[in-house]
């Protein structure tokens, strides 16, 4: 059986990362995606149909892309023709657009009453910033994100310079809308999933970002968030990240760096002492932290590993690549395209025991399948040669 989700087809209108990545997971997983784009083809083609740059390949790979230009009279008749053998229908146009071009959720239900509509948005479908462009960063300005990237080693903020909120965003839709199957296949119908960035940046961040905010009447009550214990300290040759949280921990480190006297030492030794009093803690931590820069990064770590401390040196993006553990999991695997030369890319990184899912990997051309899709939808030569024609599809 090849994935657990063959035989479910998606028609997806959403383009950039959020709503792309979701639905390249569904097809990782054996759906089979059809991405309708306008015939210049979506925005991070930049204008290029033939365009199959790194972030689109990375948001896309095994889709079937259909061309289709919504502007164009019959274009939404033939998408919704199409959802009547479709299972969901995802978009992440703003607020009011996709039933503006007739694809709305009203429309999509009516031809396919049990459709699951996923419809992805920036702030949310109403309210002040509901018409306002959402892009990664700003999202993760308003969700705190950016001001939390402040510690004691880097005491100012920070991006984190990866599309963390488009991402989260993309996560949440994929098992929204496989929980969403789930229950229509027991008997609860078609649904509409209405899912914002902002919402799901936030529900992303808080378990741990906000966890000194989750007690509002006792904030002491939890006073640190787990991430402020993240240390990254300087090596002689590099740097390492390091975490300390248990008691274990706490003496496994004085005893990777030599410092056997602070296991006696009750001002050191005691890890509910540092809970106690923050100066301690900070004390302890840049004695621990000018020990560190005395080793080589090789050292360190396999000290560190023999304590049982988390640690790990910090690899550049080409490094980790090449990591150990990496390449024994063969996370990242290469493969010749036909027309882009040689792809790498990371793996699914579930394996299913039952319904294993080869890694599909073709990635369409802005209209690449268009004949082929339609033809299965029922449209022979000529009918397709009149949508062409009409400038409906190309």
């Amino acid at each position: 059986m090849a994935g657990p989700l063959t035989g479910i087809r998606i028609l997806d209108l959403s383009q950039v990362v959020a709503g792309p990545l979701a639905t390249m997971m569904l097809a990782e997983q054996g759906a089979d995606v059809f991405k309708i784009e306008a015939p210049g083809g979506e925005t991070i083609r930049l204008g290029n149909p033939e365009s199959m740059v790194g972030l689109f390949a990375n948001n896309n790979r095994g889709k079937r892309c259909v061309s289709v230009d919504l502007g164009k009279e019959g274009a939404s008749a033939l998408l919704l023709d199409m959802a009547k053998t479709c299972d969901v229908f995802v978009e992440n146009f703003r607020p009011g657009v996709a039933g503006r071009l007739g694809v709305g959720y009203e429309a999509v239900r009516a031809a396919k009453p049990d459709i699951i509509y996923c419809s992805i948005n920036g702030f949310g479908n109403d309210g002040p910033y509901a018409n306002r462009p959402a892009l990664d960063p700003v999202i993760q300005a308003l969700t705190g994100m950016i001001a939390g990237q402040a510690s004691m080693s880097l005491p100012f903020p920070d991006l984190i310079r990866t599309l963390v909120a488009d991402k989260a965003t993309a996560y949440t839709a994929a098992q929204a809308i496989t929980a969403a199957l789930f229950a229509r296949d027991r008997g609860a119908g078609g649904q509409r999933l209405d899912l914002s960035m902002l919402d799901a940046t936030m529900a992303y961040y808080w378990p741990d970002g906000m966890s000194d905010k989750t007690h509002p009447d006792d904030p002491t009550a939890a006073p640190l968030r787990a991430c402020d214990l993240y240390q990254l300290v300087d090596t002689i040759d590099g740097k390492i990240v390091y975490f300390i949280a248990t008691q274990k921990q706490l003496l496994g480190i004085w005893r990777a760096l030599d410092k056997h006297e602070c296991l006696e030492n009750p001002d050191y030794n005691d890890i509910r002492m540092f809970g106690a009093d923050p100066a301690k803690a900070i004390a302890a931590s840049l004695m621990i932290n000018e020990l560190i820069g005395s080793f080589t990064t090789v050292d360190i770590v396999d000290r560190m590993a023999i304590n049982e401390i988390p640690c790990a040196p910090v690899l550049d993006r080409d490094e980790a690549i090449l990591d150990a553990q990496i390449v024994h999991n063969e996370t990242i695997v290469e493969w010749d395209h036909p027309t882009l030369g040689r792809l790498r890319q990371p793996r699914p990184a579930t394996h299913f025991s039952a319904t294993p899912s080869p890694i599909r990997t073709f990635i369409g051309t802005t209209g690449e399948h268009t004949d082929e899709v339609l033809a299965e939808f029922g449209h022979d030569a000529d009918s397709i040669a009149r949508l062409r024609g009409q400038g409906v599809v190309a």
